[in-house]
């Protein structure tokens, strides 16, 4: 029963209470939107040449506001932009829908979606996961607070994928916007309950918003165990998060299958996270979480490897669900490590690089990544890119074996 209490003791809080199911929902239509963009750009181009380049296009937001957002985060009240932010998830929701039932729908309005979407999400990443030390009173439960957010975006991420590939499959992308924007209306309501006091001091008001990002570029380049930490992940994320664009591509080409099979390869990659965001969370010290970031990393190395040699269907579902439990396994304590290690003062200009690192090197890892599956195939480019992150994850974990993150709690 303690042990449950552990997993579960950031829900004490109030805030987090009303955090946690607003992200849930949201992340759950929002992985149903996804995956029926991404099956659609590929069943209309045939070219995974042209896929990496229209996800690189759509993403490019991501690499271009995230780093300036953390400042915003720092400077304005945390609370009102994420209303901001969930009001503007909620218009493009509704224009993308729209856009479907009317007949309008092509590759260039699923792009500029794209790039509406992401820009909304350069702004909520920062923000959102620099909340996280307002949700829970005691710093101590922080990091059980980032754990369960993962849990519960790796929960969408296994919801969201199998509800979007049988929708996707029986009724087609209209009824799967339509979800998402109905997903997204209550959402705005459980934000605005929430009770937030981020109070901001005179000169973080007044800051000028370049240079409050410049000083926080510099602040995390004279700190070793940040600056490390985020260079790790920003590696990692080139050559793991252009997944969303290689599996369509895997399943089409590869496994010769439909876009229920994506659903259910990207469901499987959900429940292997959530498994192991539930393991993070039950741990009451960081204590051992590099441990388990290199094992999450090697672990992704050999799931690619596999899948470059994998042809069959069910063993492709064990392996995502592998790659689901190594992604969290790498992210997370990650995430944990770099939350522990930066001042308050600085947390949302931080986080906004670490967001950087992961969601904005995503349109960078999608041309690199369709540009290889052009060429070589989309299982030579698994196999390529799992020998890297096995290189990758040998040099970074030992760096970061030479610092002690603990003393920053």
């Amino acid at each position: 029963m303690n042990k449950i209490k552990d997993i579960f003791r950031a829900f004490k809080y109030k805030n987090f209470r009303l955090f946690f199911p607003s992200l849930a929902i949201t992340q759950i239509g929002m992985w149903i939107q996804n995956i029926s963009i991404s099956w659609l750009i590929y069943d209309i181009t045939k070219s995974a040449l042209a896929m990496g380049t229209m996800t690189f296009i759509s993403t490019a937001p991501l690499f271009l506001f995230t780093p300036f957002t953390g400042a915003l985060a720092d400077k304005f009240n945390r609370h009102k932009l994420l209303m901001c932010v969930q009001t503007l998830y909620i218009i493009q929701a509704f224009f993308i829908t729209v856009c479907t039932f009317s007949g309008l729908l092509n590759v260039w309005v699923l792009v500029i979606s794209g790039v509406i979407v992401n820009s909304i999400g350069a702004i909520d990443a920062p923000v959102r996961q620099s909340c996280f030390v307002l949700l829970v009173d005691d710093k101590k439960d922080l990091s059980n607070a980032i754990s369960l957010n993962s849990s519960c975006f790796n929960l969408a991420r296994f919801i969201g994928p199998a509800i979007g590939g049988i929708l996707l499959g029986k009724f087609g992308a209209k009824y799967c916007f339509l979800v998402n924007f109905l997903f997204l209306l209550p959402t705005f309501f459980l934000i605005k309950s929430m009770t937030i006091n981020d109070i901001k001091t005179p000169s973080q008001e007044k800051e000028n918003v370049f240079q409050s990002m410049k000083e926080g570029v510099v602040y995390a380049v004279k700190n070793p165990p940040i600056i490390t930490a985020v260079v790790y992940l920003f590696l990692f994320s080139c050559l793991v998060m252009c997944y969303q664009v290689l599996l369509p591509i895997y399943t089409a080409d590869a496994l010769v299958s439909k876009a229920d099979t994506l659903g259910y390869l990207l469901g499987a990659t959900g429940v292997g996270s959530l498994v192991a965001s539930l393991f993070i969370a039950s741990r009451t010290s960081i204590t051992g979480l590099r441990r388990i970031l290199f094992t999450g990393c090697m672990l992704l190395s050999a799931v690619y490897i596999f899948t470059g040699f994998n042809t069959n269907i069910y063993s492709a579902l064990v392996a995502m669900f592998f790659f689901g439990v190594g992604m969290t396994f790498f992210v997370t304590p990650q995430n944990v490590l770099v939350q522990t290690a930066v001042d308050d003062s600085k947390r949302g200009r931080i986080i906004s690089l670490n967001a950087l690192s992961f969601l904005g090197t995503t349109s960078i890892g999608s041309l690199f990544a369709g540009t290889i599956a052009h060429k070589v195939g989309i299982q030579n480019t698994f196999i390529i890119f799992g020998s890297l992150l096995f290189v990758i994850s040998c040099i970074f974990s030992y760096m970061l074996s030479k610092f002690d993150y603990s003393k920053k709690l």
